[in-house]
């Protein structure tokens, strides 16, 4: 059976180089499906509309052909029917009866629609970037706490970009909501009011009372900090390294554990 390639996809071809085998697949394609002439559905710029999924698109990029690559399948699909009938997806492009008014006619509307506009659905495209740049938002910034999530980072950024989020960015978003991390690990703490010192997780309260200079007492001082973390740093939201100091100095157990002797 010969083949007829309509002819802005022949200057596809010929503009992007594709290699002569790609020819022969589209061929090998319009055969498998009885259609005498094949089209592709174009992006509007001359090119062939993308899936999205090249690995050299960058993510912004991807995301918006993604989008479009989806919204074109539907287009098709109400204009020509279910996939594989006048339309089928072939590799990262989608191609057409020629012949067929009604898939031509839903091709051209796509490449007309994103000549004058890039996006063919912004709703869409609008879910789909939030869900990469809260993505990127657990990818760039670590744990968050408990109960806030990716959207209410996002919520605070002036104005986010996909693909240019940072820790920082991250951090300074956590902490304008009223957080704080542990000065000795990540955990996020909310202290009720502000105050001088460094916020310690009650783990690391713990781990501090096992300190003394640059040694270590052995097991923390449980014992000793309880009331302090059970009621000041519990209502606080956070304990405080110097607290932690001044208790198991002031302690008997912990000025024995300090300093090696009784108080």
């Amino acid at each position: 059976m010969s083949t007829t390639l309509t002819a802005e996809l022949l200057t596809a071809i010929e503009r992007h180089c594709h290699r002569w085998d790609f020819v022969t697949r589209l061929e090998d394609e319009a055969d498998a499906h009885g259609w005498a002439s094949l089209g592709m559905v174009m992006d509007g710029t001359g090119g062939l509309l993308e899936d999205g999924e090249g690995w050299h698109q960058h993510e912004a990029e991807a995301i918006r052909a993604q989008s479009n690559w989806q919204a074109a399948c539907r287009i098709m699909g109400d204009a020509a029917g279910e996939c594989g009938t006048l339309w089928d997806t072939c590799g990262d492009g989608i191609v057409y009866d020629a012949d067929s008014f009604l898939a031509a006619d839903a091709a051209r509307r796509i490449a007309d629609s994103l000549a004058g506009y890039p996006l063919l659905d912004d709703d869409d495209h609008t879910e789909r970037e939030r869900a990469a740049m809260a993505r990127e938002v657990g990818e760039a910034g670590g744990p968050l706490p408990p109960d806030v999530d990716a959207d209410d980072v996002l919520r605070q950024l002036p104005c986010p970009q996909l693909g240019e989020i940072t820790c920082y960015m991250v951090e300074d978003a956590v902490s304008a909501m009223g957080y704080v991390q542990c000065g000795d690990c990540d955990e996020w703490l909310t202290p009720m009011d502000a105050r001088d010192g460094a916020p310690l997780c009650r783990d690391c309260a713990l781990e501090e009372s096992c300190r003394a200079g640059s040694g270590t007492t052995g097991k923390p001082l449980r014992a000793v900090l309880k009331p302090y973390l059970d009621g000041y740093a519990a209502r606080q939201g956070a304990a405080y390294r110097e607290d932690v100091r001044a208790i198991v100095r002031g302690s008997a157990q912990g000025y024995r554990a300090v300093y090696g002797r009784a108080a």
